[in-house]
C-alpha cells in the first residue's frame, strides 16, 4: 500500500475478508443451503377443524410440597400449626395462606395459587415465612 488512495479503495472490502477468514476458521457446519420455495399446503377441510377444536384438557396445578427446595427456603408448611416457632418467632396461630396479601385463591377454597410457587397451589390454611397480612 503505497499510497492513501489505494487504502481507501480496500478499505470497504476489509471486513468481508475478515468475516470469510473467520467462517473458513470455524467448526460449525456451514449454514444449509436456501431451499426452493415449496407450494402451500391445501387448506384444512371445514369438517377437519371443527375435529380439530375439540377442548384439550390441561394439567392440574398440584400442591406445593414441604419437601420441595423453595417450599424448605420459605418454611412452607400445609397446616399454620406446624410452622416452627423456634425458627420463625414471627409466626402467630392466626397466620395463614388464606389470610395472606400473596393467596390468588378465592375465599373458603382449600387451596389457591401463590405467586412465590408458580403454577403450583398451596393450602388456605398453609404458613410461609413470606406471610404478609392482607388488607
Amino acid at each position: 500500500m503505497n499510497t492513501r488512495r489505494r487504502f481507501v479503495m480496500l478499505m470497504p472490502w476489509v471486513p468481508l475478508a475478515g468475516v470469510s477468514l473467520l467462517a473458513a476458521c470455524s467448526d460449525k457446519a456451514p449454514p444449509p443451503a436456501a431451499s426452493p420455495a415449496t407450494a402451500p399446503a391445501p387448506a384444512p377441510s371445514p369438517a377437519a377443524v371443527a375435529d380439530t377444536t375439540a377442548p384439550t384438557t390441561a394439567s392440574a396445578p398440584t400442591l406445593v410440597s414441604p419437601s420441595d427446595p423453595q417450599a424448605q427456603t420459605l418454611g412452607y408448611v400445609p397446616m399454620s400449626s406446624q410452622a416452627d416457632a423456634t425458627k420463625y418467632k414471627a409466626h402467630a396461630a392466626s397466620q395463614n395462606c388464606g389470610n395472606c396479601v400473596l393467596y390468588a385463591g378465592k375465599a373458603g377454597e382449600a387451596s389457591g395459587p401463590c405467586p412465590l410457587f408458580a403454577g403450583r397451589l398451596v393450602s388456605a390454611e398453609g404458613w410461609c415465612s413470606a406471610w404478609a397480612k392482607k388488607a
